[in-house]
């Protein structure tokens, strides 16, 4: 489906940021974490023909499938492999309408790698999606850098979600409304600050949400690590390295996020999510509205609905 924006030019919306969940993963983790997500305490339900009408609706042409976040699963590997097939499936029975990020059984090392083999190789996945931290570690850690040289090495995508965090949520909001955010700015300081994505630079990191609260900490990040010693160094120029980041729009839509990210990283770096079906089909509609009407100087809409994920896909 085509839409209209930019003064009638037609483009195609690709979806980096649409999560399903197959019966497989909800009969593990239950309904009652789902909704313990959620502002309203009531889990969302998913369903192909749901997808399918939701992209409808908004002029997406294709979703890029993942799984959402959780609590640790039992027998991972097998559980995760069975939901990585489940969106081959779906990918195969809908043509053109869905994608895959595919999941890993982190923080198994061992089992990611051979995850990341056989869903590039026989699966042929678009990227894989990874939480922001695992047993308390964020992505800079050590422990992970097996994974992320073999996933640079393939030349991959990493779409980085983030999950519950290793702290005791704080009696303000649901962990969704300020946790997640947070914690997708502390794990992408993490790769920064470790040096990841300076020695790491054919895998392509997006980051949800639009980086959490990256965009408006980059000074305050950036000064902060010319002050500690060696560490631009090893890491370069920490600008360079926000930079390299990719940043959805999914829940992020609005003049303010999308000027801030103009600032701290390149045009085509912008993808459009909708956080599907954890945003409600009336926050999608909403935040359609706001970007198909918003003007920011070096923001392109066709790039950022289409162009752009399409490039980093290889869907032109």
């Amino acid at each position: 489906m085509q839409v209209a924006v930019d003064k009638g030019r037609p483009v195609k919306k690709i979806d980096t940021h649409h999560h399903f969940f197959p019966k497989v993963y909800v009969d593990a983790v239950g309904m009652e974490m789902l909704a313990s997500v959620m502002p309203n305490g009531r889990a969302p339900t998913w369903s192909p023909q749901d997808a399918l009408a939701m992209l409808d609706a908004n002029g997406i042409q294709e979703g890029i499938l993942s799984i959402s976040s959780g609590p640790p699963l039992p027998n991972a590997a097998t559980l995760l492999r069975q939901c990585n097939e489940s969106a081959a499936e779906l990918r195969s029975r809908y043509k053109g309408r869905f994608g895959s990020f595919a999941s890993l059984p982190l923080p198994d090392v061992d089992a990611s790698l051979k995850e990341i083999e056989y869903c590039l190789d026989t699966l042929k996945v678009d990227g894989f999606i990874i939480f922001a931290s695992y047993e308390g570690r964020y992505l800079g850690d050590p422990s992970f850098e097996p994974v992320l040289q073999e996933l640079d090495k393939r030349g991959s995508v990493a779409f980085i979600h983030p999950n519950m965090p290793p702290y005791a949520i704080p009696h303000v909001a649901p962990a969704s409304v300020l946790e997640f955010p947070f914690e997708t700015t502390r794990t992408a300081a993490s790769l920064i600050i470790s040096g990841a994505v300076t020695r790491y630079r054919k895998l392509r990191f997006i980051l949800s949400h639009a980086g959490g609260t990256l965009p408006f900490l980059v000074p305050r990040l950036s000064l902060s690590i010319s002050m500690m010693p060696g560490l631009v160094e090893k890491i370069g120029d920490p600008l360079a390295a926000i930079r390299s980041f990719y940043f959805d729009t999914a829940l992020s839509a609005g003049s303010s996020t999308l000027a801030a990210l103009a600032q701290v990283t390149d045009p085509d770096h912008i993808l459009f999510g909708t956080d599907f079906p954890f945003a409600p089909l009336t926050a999608i509609s909403m935040f359609g509205h706001v970007l198909d009407n918003i003007t920011v100087p070096g923001i392109d809409m066709p790039s950022v609905y289409h162009g752009s994920a399409a490039r980093l896909l290889g869907r032109i």
